[in-house]
């Protein structure tokens, strides 16, 4: 019976270790980018299309703002990041600079303007949560 004790120990040891610990250390590990998109009355935005870049990647990610106007990046690496949004017939709106540490997280509040030309007063504040 001591011997069987042996045998299983070791392998219910590491189990225990890692189940507990794994989940947990990973998701510390990352953070993420969330946010609403709106017009200029304060409506929600539904369909606008964001990308969010890695800075000195190539590779983005995308979301879709919901019926609420939300949209949500997670399990993101630490860096700097540059978002976008764009809809037809609005502006689009750029926010450079979105630093991301581990386990925090970064909000996006995103004004889209009707698109004027050119020029269009859309804009996007960084909050930290």
């Amino acid at each position: 019976m001591g011997e069987a004790r042996s045998r299983f120990f070791p392998g219910a040891l590491l189990v225990a270790l890692l189940s507990p610990v794994g989940g947990p250390a990973l998701a510390q590990e990352a953070g993420e980018v969330s946010g609403h998109v709106q017009d200029a009355q304060g409506q929600a935005l539904q369909g606008v299309t964001l990308k969010l870049l890695k800075t000195g990647q190539e590779a983005n990610q995308e979301q879709t703002s919901d019926a609420q106007g939300n949209f949500r990046f997670e399990r993101l690496a630490s860096g700097v990041y540059i978002a976008t949004a764009a809809m037809d017939g609005y502006g689009s709106v750029t926010c450079p600079g979105v630093r991301l540490v581990a386990g925090l997280s970064r909000r996006l509040d995103i004004k889209m303007m009707p698109a004027e030309g050119e020029q269009s007063s859309s804009s996007c504040q960084v909050v930290v949560e």
